[in-house]
């Protein structure tokens, strides 16, 4: 998967970019807030999204994971305020709580994944 990563501490966009390339994934940039987000619109090059609660531009997290879910775009928490993603279970697929530990994001990005694939009905 292509993910792409809404964090503004760039420490964390590197720590995450490595997790992100040794779980075998495609790292597909970042932003540090959801208004640098909108303004891009190249969409079409991710397809999943890590999102933390509080962005460059205030606590945004929540309305740009609705945004990329409008678009398509599954999006999972990557925050340290848990509650606070807690109160938006409807624009993420799951929670990955700072610290983020390795295991804690293949498991996340594996739910993601195949929660992504067409059933075979």
């Amino acid at each position: 998967m292509r993910v792409l990563c809404l964090e503004d501490n760039p420490l964390i966009v590197f720590h995450l970019e490595q997790l992100i390339e040794d779980l075998g994934h495609e790292f597909a940039g970042s932003f540090e807030s959801f208004a640098d987000l909108k303004a891009d619109a190249s969409l079409d090059r991710i397809d999943c999204a890590l999102v933390d609660i509080d962005l460059a531009d205030g606590p945004t997290g929540p309305a740009a994971a609705r945004w990329l879910s409008s678009k398509g775009i599954p999006c999972i928490f990557v925050t340290g305020q848990e509650q606070v993603a807690a109160r938006h279970p409807d624009v993420a697929v799951d929670t990955v709580v700072k610290p983020i530990t390795p295991a804690a994001l293949a498991a996340a990005l594996t739910l993601l994944a195949n929660a992504k694939r067409p059933s075979s009905d």
